[in-house]
């Protein structure tokens, strides 16, 4: 349960809700992504030859906290999109509306399709890419007979394969910046394009019977559909609610998808100047390979500079470096629950709040049967394939259903391969349902 002060917080910030959309701090299109986007051009201009150690350092420091000012500054939109799924849905199912649709089965994801967003983008460009690849046909036969960790150098020997390499540097520029998980360690899908080249030779293998621009015009299409079969059969009163709560639902309901596309934008450049400074202190003896430089805290790195710059002995953190490392790759093992306590529910007073837990009541289950929320409706059986993280991407197979933890946007090129999706967490407005 809430504590009293608690409650009360929520209660004065509710009201004021519709004038923190309008400050700047969280005016997402006007604010919050043009000033992160700027601080990332700013330090991608640094000269990394010429720059100096703290200079680096600082730049390093100012898109880690920038990435999480973004963060901060898309709470808003990610906060009435969080919220209105769950809302939209529970209101679908009473008996305000559920008489109204053309099916008794529908929830909010039925209506929550075929919006645009940037994982849908990706998809066509990597279509597109299979496609031209298919047209020349001893390349699409090579293609076929490479693994994908050769295929970049399978294009590069091949006389038709520049205009291919190309367009993979294309999709990267646009889309390689995407994370596989929230930690700058971990290189960004630019650095690891693995994943796409599984799914592009995927594609070669095997297009899809619909592209995904049809699919997204053709659930657009039956979603408007529904809406207005919805709308048509409800009462005065109910219809006027149903289209208030539609408004905002549909206007919040692509933002899940938006902001997570840019999260994480700033990797790319931050990588590159840790790079270099942690080259720098491993030339010097401080560390013993570059990417030491990520199991280091501030201080640390600010001492092995300082002595650096004033050409003293540099402290000898190799050993440190390598503890840490190990005790990130050993925490790796652990199974953390989705919530803390585990049978706890989010409670103000008798008002029990459990359509915003991030699990679903009825979900889990220890024995063969696991119990979830569905997204889309229907039945597909297919072997399973289990994908614990990146090192895991190659075992993907075909026509089999990905089982994981979550998803980010980085993971959207294994959909391709996949014939059904199943995560610890998420929604109707999950990346992973959308695409």
């Amino acid at each position: 349960n809430l504590d009293a002060e608690t409650v009360w917080g929520i209660i004065r910030l509710y009201p004021r809700l519709f004038k923190m959309l309008n400050m700047p701090a969280f005016d997402w299109e006007g604010s919050v992504l043009p000033s992160y986007q700027a601080l990332i051009a700013r330090w991608d201009t640094l000269d990394l030859a010429t720059a100096e150690d703290a200079a680096l350092l600082k730049g390093v420091s100012e898109m880690a906290v920038g990435d999480s000012v973004y963060w901060w500054g898309s709470a808003i939109n990610l906060g009435l999109s969080r919220a209105l799924d769950p809302l939209f849905d529970t209101l679908l199912k009473s008996f305000l509306f559920r008489s109204a649709l053309p099916r008794p089965d529908l929830g909010s994801s039925a209506f929550l399709r075929g919006f645009d967003s940037k994982a849908l983008d990706a998809q066509a460009e990597m279509e597109a890419l299979a496609d031209r690849i298919r047209e020349s046909a001893d390349l699409r036969t090579r293609i076929r007979n490479t693994s994908a960790h050769n295929l970049l150098s399978t294009l590069t020997d091949h006389p038709d394969g520049q205009p291919i390499l190309d367009g993979i540097d294309h999709y990267l520029a646009q889309y390689g910046h995407q994370i596989y998980n929230l930690d700058f360690a971990a290189p960004t899908q630019s650095e690891d394009p693995l994943p796409m080249l599984l799914s592009l030779k995927a594609l070669v293998n095997m297009p899809p019977a619909e592209d995904v621009r049809s699919r997204q015009r053709k659930m657009a299409a039956e979603r408007d559909q529904l809406i207005e079969q919805t709308t048509n059969a409800l009462n005065p009163a109910s219809r006027q609610l149903f289209r208030w709560v539609w408004k905002w639902t549909k206007q919040y309901a692509p933002y899940r998808e938006h902001v997570m596309f840019y999260l994480g934008a700033a990797w790319p450049t931050l990588r590159k100047l840790a790079h270099e400074l942690g080259q720098r202190l491993t030339d010097a003896g401080a560390i013993a390979q570059p990417d030491d430089l990520y199991f280091l805290t501030s201080d640390e790195i600010t001492a092995a500079i300082e002595a650096r710059t004033a050409g003293q002995s540099v402290p000898d953190y190799a050993q440190v470096a390598e503890e840490r490392r190990a005790l990130r790759e050993s925490r790796k093992l652990l199974n953390p629950l989705p919530k803390v306590p585990a049978r706890s529910s989010l409670k103000i007073g008798p008002f029990n709040l459990s359509l915003f837990d991030p699990t679903p009541k009825s979900a889990g289950g220890d024995g063969p049967v696991l119990n979830g929320y569905a997204v889309s409706t229907g039945k597909v059986t297919a072997p399973a394939s289990v994908i614990h993280s990146i090192e895991d991407f190659d075992k993907m197979q075909p026509d089999s259903i990905l089982v994981c933890t979550t998803t980010t946007p980085a993971w959207t090129p294994l959909f391709s391969q996949a014939v059904g999706l199943v995560t610890d967490v998420g929604g109707a407005l999950a990346h992973g349902s959308i695409v």
